[in-house]
């Protein structure tokens, strides 16, 4: 019998390298929310990708900060860590190619031994291709990786050759899922995070970062649209009125996109309502982290 393949693949690095947006190149399926944004994975995301002998567990992880402001930015902090140093078979290690500086490399938090690619991205933009060779160079000879790579997630550039190097490293052993699954998570999981995808949309400032959504039903019903009813919170009363809008005009904006994007996401007809309550500083407060599922 061929050998059979499997491992988990962290996609690391700093917030808006563009992990979320080659998760989704990776699979060939929207899966993860993406913003032009800072910091709007706040979830460790598993996408499944698998073929004739193999199967390759993607963790799409949230940003690496240096510093934590709020108890929510630590928890991230912890996610990505957790995943680098205790889940990873193999580590990518995405750089946005437009800011990094061949004069610092930065070296992924690794746990001793775990290999990792070295993957630039954004490679299509201009402010990249004039200091690529410079930058593939300097990080290249500092950092030691199995391998370095040039891609551009948002137009699938080099993507393949990714994966083909991706699938060469994975360690030998059964799937840890079944043929045909996905991810791990819950159609009600991608629910809260297709909404909150559409509030980085949308809205600007400190709004995306300071919304929290819950899906409080998810209901469905033969021969009826499925019944989804969510919470957004907020931290302050005026954030409230922000999202809302004049006469209620935004939060129908957001009710319209963001079923039509569940719509889409599942396949299926949905009825979507949306509720707007405040939750003073809620990303200081770790019983409603643990409440609204940051933490365990």
């Amino acid at each position: 019998m061929p050998e059979h393949k499997s491992g988990f693949v962290a996609l690391a690095g700093r917030p808006n390298a563009g992990k979320s947006t080659l998760l989704n190149a990776l699979l060939g399926v929207k899966l993860s929310i993406v913003s032009s944004k800072p910091q709007t994975t706040r979830h460790r995301i598993l996408g499944i990708l698998e073929g004739e002998g193999y199967q390759a567990c993607l963790l799409d992880t949230p940003g690496l900060l240096d510093a934590a402001a709020d108890p929510l930015q630590k928890v991230l902090r912890v996610e990505s860590s957790r995943a680098l140093r205790e889940d990873a078979d193999l580590v990518v290690w995405l750089v946005d190619a437009t800011a990094a500086d061949p004069a610092r490399p930065e070296a992924p938090p690794l746990r001793a031994g775990t290999p990792f690619l070295l993957v630039f991205n954004k490679c299509d933009l201009p402010t990249a291709a004039a200091k690529l060779d410079a930058l593939a160079a300097a990080w290249s000879a500092a950092l030691s990786p199995a391998k370095v790579l040039r891609v551009s997630a948002l137009k699938k550039q080099g993507v393949e050759e990714l994966k083909s190097e991706i699938l060469a490293r994975l360690p030998a052993g059964p799937p840890f899922y079944e043929k045909g699954q996905l991810s791990d998570r819950w159609e009600r999981f991608f629910a809260a995070e297709i909404v909150r995808e559409q509030v980085f949309e949308l809205y600007h400032d400190e709004i995306p970062h300071a919304t929290a959504v819950v899906v409080e039903n998810f209901r469905e019903k033969a021969g009826a649209p499925d019944e989804v009813h969510a919470t957004l919170y907020v931290e302050r009363d005026g954030q409230k009125g922000i999202l809302i809008g004049k006469a209620g005009r935004d939060l129908r904006r957001l009710t319209a996109r963001a079923q039509a994007a569940l719509e889409g996401f599942l396949g299926r007809r949905v009825a979507l309502e949306l509720w707007i309550k405040v939750r003073k500083d809620w990303r200081k407060d770790p019983r409603s982290l643990k409440e609204f599922g940051y933490l365990s």
